[in-house]
């Protein structure tokens, strides 16, 4: 892999200490302020005392982000990526987080529009009008409560504007066939009412070549998606805000390539004598094997935001009303990633999700505010999966053992393995957090939270086939029922050293439900192992926000240390994952946040995290490849927590002679350092990512009132080549890849180099 040696950490370290010597007369440019509503107020992120970035939906057009997964490449400390299976996404923060769509709770929470989305899957799809993207670091557990226990993303999308009738359509073609349309209508209805419409369709043709199939487009994947937004206000105190969206996804996997560095002679022995090669060039986007992921992903959702301002004594009353639907169908081919029929797995996967949340909000100016609520949420989530026996896997076990080969040719091949998992959750809060203006420039903050989470649920594994059932899945018929209540506590003081230099610091917790283990494992669970206990968290944080040289930096810094006790491990065991109950980890560090306008025509931002991750205690951690029972982690660091990581992003804007026309141009670093992305935690070197770069540019030309633009980019310039996930083989035991000094590595490749060009216009 390549291995970029310049560090562009050095670069925004000496970026930072010659700003003091660049003196800048007043002019009328600075920094934009930015709104957020992290505290459930809007506020100005300069007043907030916690470890927040946050991005209007116009800095993420012009950095051509268009899903959730781009986010990371912008945010310090936040990590989002996709799995093996096309289905799942990792989001995390501060190197923790949960991936998957199994019916483990997520340890950061994504709330869209202030509704909390309870699946990953759930929040794949597009960017389009987005009003601004809030990335909360740190346990948001009194406000944001539940699931928040590493932080939470916050998105927000447009409004409808009354007395305004506006289209906008944007359009954009790239690489490897990449489409994208967006349609944005807004029209005012009446004097007091607007509706809102966001219609989107994009498609790409996928970046892999598959020398198995002759296919050129493994990866490929199309979305659609349509948002209607209602507002009306009758009073001048009450609005009322009512939206409904439609998503649907369809596509493959992502490529899926053999590690270079993992192959050696030993380790394809077995493959090769059974005709069973996988492509093992390195990571050139080419395989040689069966991928033919099917995914179909439906969606559709609704919200009521009722906010009734004065309702009382000057207090605000908001009540969001919310019910989402999500379904995805997912087949993947061969779950071994051979140029074999092997076997697949077949996943169903439907959550219906109700939430109820009541705010009151006291009025601002006085010697104490506050915010209280109740919240409710409930869910019902199934997941079916079974596997298929393709025509190979009965001739692979008779390599074993011939009566084994026998015996699963006379059993099922289709639906061998049928489990079927059922869980009904519910959880109720009630919240306040208050804050004592001790002084003018002198405030201290006190929240508290109570939460109930009751789970109940059935796991019924049937067997069709009694060899696949063995190797795959034991037979299971368990009534599972999880229930913990947790009272998460905030106190937090900040202080204005000067009207624009601010200090905080924080002492919270926060908590992520247990619950129940929903996938098949070999040998089969008893109920008991079928449980794990509760995640909780103590957070200590210290900050600084500050806008200097006539608002022309801003200049954002947090220190903080994260304790986490029963951490909830995901271990990869042959073909399956199994959740349980870890030790302490630690999570501390440093993160940055750096605008600045050294010039009218220039931008800068940087943003830094430094990340310090340790197990404090772990005795039960994974083994590595080829060994038994269970190692001692202790004093080694978590998966996907690299020690540092930089963005930077820089942008020169300037009239194009007397056309009444602006030209820019912008270019993107993004930094990582080297990290283990292994989907086990067994601290396996093999699954080391060594640090790399991903360079962005991108110019372009606007009108003098913004009617239009028009911009053409390239991503990855330099066409580095890196994972964003790593596992072993599966079942490489049986397939000889396992060896004294390791096994073969799976690599989930990131995108290479594309280009394109994007325009829009204002009707």
């Amino acid at each position: 892999m390549k291995t970029h040696h310049v560090s562009p950490l050095a670069a925004a370290v000496s970026l930072v200490i010659g700003l003091a010597a660049n003196p800048l007369s007043a002019a009328n440019f600075g920094i934009e302020e930015v709104i957020v509503t992290a505290t459930k107020r809007a506020e100005s992120i300069q007043d907030v005392p916690i470890s927040v970035s946050a991005f209007s939906g116009d800095f993420l057009e012009r950095s051509g982000l268009e899903d959730l997964q781009d986010m990371s490449n912008i945010a310090p400390n936040l990590y989002i990526n996709k799995s093996s299976q096309a289905v799942n996404q990792r989001i995390s923060i501060r190197g923790v987080g949960t991936v998957g769509n199994n019916a483990m709770d997520p340890s950061v929470a994504v709330y869209i529009d202030g509704v909390y989305m309870p699946r990953p899957g759930a929040v794949m799809g597009n960017l389009k009008d987005i009003e601004m993207a809030e990335v909360l670091r740190g346990p948001q557990g009194t406000l944001f409560g539940r699931n928040a226990a590493m932080g939470a993303l916050n998105l927000r999308t447009r409004d409808p504007v009354i007395a305004e009738d506006t289209l906008k359509v944007d359009a954009g073609v790239g690489s490897y066939g990449a489409y994208d349309s967006t349609l944005i209508g807004n029209k005012s209805l009446t004097a007091n009412s607007a509706a809102r419409v966001v219609a989107n369709f994009s498609t790409k043709d996928g970046f892999g070549e598959n020398r198995y199939d002759g296919s050129d487009e493994v990866g490929a994947h199309q979305s659609e998606s349509v948002k209607v937004s209602l507002l009306f206000e009758p009073t001048e105190e009450v609005r009322a805000l009512w939206r409904v969206d439609y998503q649907e996804l369809t596509g493959e996997g992502g490529v899926i390539e053999v590690l270079p560095e993992s192959v050696t002679p030993e380790r394809l022995q077995v493959l090769e004598a059974l005709g069973a090669l996988p492509d093992v060039s390195g990571l050139d986007h080419e395989i040689n094997q069966v991928h033919e992921d099917d995914m179909t992903d439906r969606q559709w959702g609704t919200v009521l935001d009722v906010t009734w301002d004065d309702a009382f004594a000057g207090h605000t009353l908001r009540s969001i009303t919310s019910y989402r639907d999500w379904q995805n169908d997912t087949l993947e081919y061969s779950v071994f990633r051979l140029p074999l029929d092997d076997l697949q797995r077949e996943s169903h996967f439907n959550s219906e999700s109700y939430s109820q949340e009541l705010q009151l909000i006291s009025p601002t100016g006085e010697r104490f505010d506050y915010v209280a609520g109740l919240y409710y949420f409930k869910e019902d989530y199934d997941i079916n999966t079974t596997m298929n026996l393709g025509e190979d896997f009965c001739p692979l076990t008779a390599m074993v053992n011939p009566v084994y080969g026998v015996i699963c040719a006379a059993g099922a091949q289709t639906n061998a393995t049928p489990a079927a998992f059922s869980q009904q959750a519910e959880s109720v809060a009630v919240f306040l957090q208050g804050t004592y203006h001790v002084t003018e420039r002198f405030d201290l903050t006190a929240g508290v939270r109570y939460s109930d989470d009751d789970k109940e649920g059935t796991f019924v594994v049937e067997s069709n086939n009694a060899i696949a059932s063995g190797l795959l899945g034991g037979v299971e018929d368990h009534e599972l029922a999880f229930a913990d209540e947790q009272v998460t506590w905030l106190a937090n003081a900040k202080y204005f050293i000067t009207d624009d230099i601010m200090t905080f610091a924080t002492v919270s917790t926060g908590y992520k439900s247990g619950g129940l283990n929903s996938v098949m494992t070999r040998g089969g669970l008893t109920a008991e192992q079928r449980l794990f206990d509760s995640e909780e968290v103590m957070s200590y944080e210290l900050g600084l926000k500050s806008t200097l040289l006539d608002n022309r930096l801003m200049l954002n810094a947090t220190a903080y240390r994260t304790d986490i006790d029963n951490f909830q491990d995901r271990s990869f065991q042959d073909l399956t994952f199994v959740i349980a109950n870890a030790g302490e980890l630690r999570q501390q560090g440093l993160e940055v946040d750096l605008q600045y306008y050294p010039l009218e025509q220039l931008f800068i931002s940087v943003g830094y995290a430094y990340l310090d991750s340790e197990f404090l205690s772990f005795d039960n951690g994974s083994v590595l490849p080829g060994g038994t029972g269970t190692q001692d982690l202790s004093g080694t660091g978590y998966r996907y927590s690299p020690e540092h990581q930089v963005n930077l992003a820089s942008q020169w804007t300037q009239a194009l002679a007397d056309t009444g026309m602006d030209w820019f141009v912008r270019g993107e670093v993004m930094w990582t350092d080297d990290a283990n992305l292994g989907t086990t935690t067994n601290n396996n070197p093999q699954t080391i990512q060594e640090a790399y770069s991903l360079v962005n540019l991108r110019v372009g030309l606007t009108s003098e009132d913004d009617s239009w633009s028009v911009s053409a980019y390239v991503e990855n310039l330099a066409d580095e080549d890196y994972c964003t996930g790593m596992y072993e083989q599966p079942n490489g035991r049986a397939f000889g890849t396992v060896s004294n000094s390791g096994t073969l590595i799976r690599c989930l490749q990131g995108d290479p180099r594309t280009v394109g060009v994007r325009g829009s216009y204002y009707f």
